[in-house]
């Protein structure tokens, strides 16, 4: 299936909105850096996203030079209109949407970092399925969407546990993993893939865990417009640094717990209360998920271009050296005594 022609309706919404909205020039600032407000564009509501990314506004971006910082939560598929707008300056969402964007032509956009290097890949059932025999034809599952990413990374689990997916009802299942997880609590769907912050909620109701397996996939990224980047370069290098100290910081210890607490205090200034679930899945998240230096590796980047491709989201000639500038992360990654990816 492909997912063109709704990328499309996508790139004409933004235009729409760009002309409704017109450039909001970004605050400039006084004598330091280009531009010292933070407008930052958010795809995730997850509460440890959010944890590292309001403790990496209170802790690290005042020191290089940005007096406020705004997060703003958005749905995936309105992080580039917002850059368009205005409303943010820099983006986080799925690489997946950034490059098919990208690939249209319509938007000039770089990725100037990367923020999930690696996916933890986890499918649950509802009570009463607790083997992989118990998957058995005609099975209800769902990774999400149908005909594209989620999809795929959804049959390529059910090979791995030998089962063949066509054999499966593959089903569209909105809401993301906490809905999915709350119809298989009530019975309505057999199987999905999972956050790991259900696996407590899923598994103390009697559901079961048939797959974990972290996969090095770069999943999520940072993007601005080429235009901001050409413009204000010390800005966007200032907001790189400040998202990988942040990481290094929220990853630090032998368990990745040792400012949990400090993280959870500055979150919930900003009205966001983790579950004890999401906290006891702190370092799952750190080593399964984060990229805690801002990068990937160039092979995990190109083997996503050629999965993408298979499902039609990129062309086949879509490289994405071509709309990325790392020089951000190497700089940061260098001063920070990290080693260069990619």
């Amino acid at each position: 299936m492909s997912v063109k022609s709704p990328l499309f309706v996508l790139l004409v919404a933004l235009l729409i909105l760009l002309a409704a909205c017109g450039d909001q020039a970004a605050p400039a600032g006084d004598g330091g850096l280009s531009v010292d407000t933070v407008s930052y564009a958010s795809a995730s509501s997850d509460a440890m996203d959010l944890m590292i990314q309001w403790s990496t506004a209170e802790l690290f971006l005042p020191d290089l030079g940005f007096k406020e910082t705004d997060i703003i939560v958005l749905d995936d598929t309105l992080i580039i209109a917002a850059l368009i707008s205005g409303e943010a300056w820099m983006g986080q969402t799925g690489t997946s949407l950034i490059w098919a964007a990208m690939d249209q032509g319509d938007v000039d956009l770089v990725m100037v970092g990367i923020d999930k290097d690696d996916e933890v890949r986890i499918l649950g059932t509802r009570p009463g399925i607790a083997t992989v025999e118990d998957l058995v034809p005609g099975t209800t599952i769902s990774g999400g969407d149908v005909g594209d990413w989620d999809e795929l990374v959804l049959r390529e689990i059910l090979v791995d546990l030998g089962v063949d997916p066509d054999t499966l009802e593959i089903i569209a299942f909105g809401g993301g993993a906490d809905s999915r997880m709350a119809a298989m609590i009530a019975g309505q769907l057999d199987a999905g893939i999972q956050q790991p912050r259900n696996i407590g909620p899923l598994t103390r109701a009697g559901g079961a865990i048939l797959f974990e397996e972290a996969v090095a996939t770069p999943q999520e990224a940072w993007v601005v417009t080429r235009e901001f980047f050409d413009e204000n370069r010390d800005a966007v290098c200032a907001m790189v640094k400040g998202r990988i100290q942040g990481k290094q910081w929220a990853a630090e210890g032998p368990d990745s717990s040792d400012n949990i607490e400090e993280a959870t205090e500055i979150v919930m200034k900003h009205g966001i209360e983790p579950t004890e679930d999401e906290l006891g899945d702190w370092q799952r998240e750190m080593e399964g998920n984060h990229s805690l230096d801002g990068g990937a590796t160039a092979a995990s980047l190109d083997k996503h271009v050629v999965n993408l491709q298979s499902l039609d989201m990129v062309s086949a000639d879509f490289d994405w050296r071509d709309h990325s500038d790392f020089s951000c992360v190497w700089e940061a990654q260098e001063e920070l005594g990290l080693q260069k990816r990619p």
